[in-house]
């Protein structure tokens, strides 16, 4: 993948679990999506939206804390994926994956009924960088709940039959 700028993050605990809050992307409103990344091994990631005024970087503990409790868990239709080859940080730690490497949210997108391939034109996945500036990837017709996670990542490397998105 080609490398990208490191996304703003802010460390933080939340009932003793280490948690890392990515500013994981902007909309032209401002409006940003938040996405918290346990540390440890436990409880899935969790999102929420970020006000345009909000910068991570003047959080306090209590605002940290605010976003965490307005977050979401992730659907049954979505999952983080690390790419253990990303970027790395001077100091060789990862850019921001709990596991080392880029964090990516993989999500399903088309028809929720599409079983079999019955519609795979209309169905795929979209992975979004969360830990760096990168494009967008979209995998037409693949079904993200028959990927493994190796597979993810080979295919985001692989941009053969891969079409980007304009973000």
């Amino acid at each position: 993948m080609s490398t990208g700028a490191a996304r703003p993050r802010r460390d933080g605990r939340i009932d003793g679990a280490a948690w890392m809050l990515f500013d994981a992307g902007r909309a032209a409103s401002g409006l940003g999506l938040g996405y918290f990344v346990r540390r440890d091994p436990g409880a899935g990631d969790r999102r929420a939206a970020l006000p345009a005024e909000t910068d991570l970087r003047g959080l306090d503990d209590e605002a940290f804390r605010r976003l965490w409790e307005a977050a979401r868990p992730l659907t049954p239709t979505e999952r983080r994926v690390v790419d253990a080859q990303g970027d790395r940080d001077a100091d060789g730690g990862a850019d921001g994956g709990a596991d080392g490497g880029d964090v990516w949210l993989a999500q399903s997108v088309g028809p929720v009924w599409a079983e079999g391939g019955v519609a795979a034109g209309a169905v795929g996945v979209r992975l979004r960088c969360i830990s760096a500036e990168r494009p967008t990837v979209e995998l037409n017709g693949a079904v993200l709940e028959r990927m493994t996670d190796a597979e993810l990542v080979r295919r985001m490397r692989n941009p053969a039959g891969v079409h980007p998105s304009s973000d």
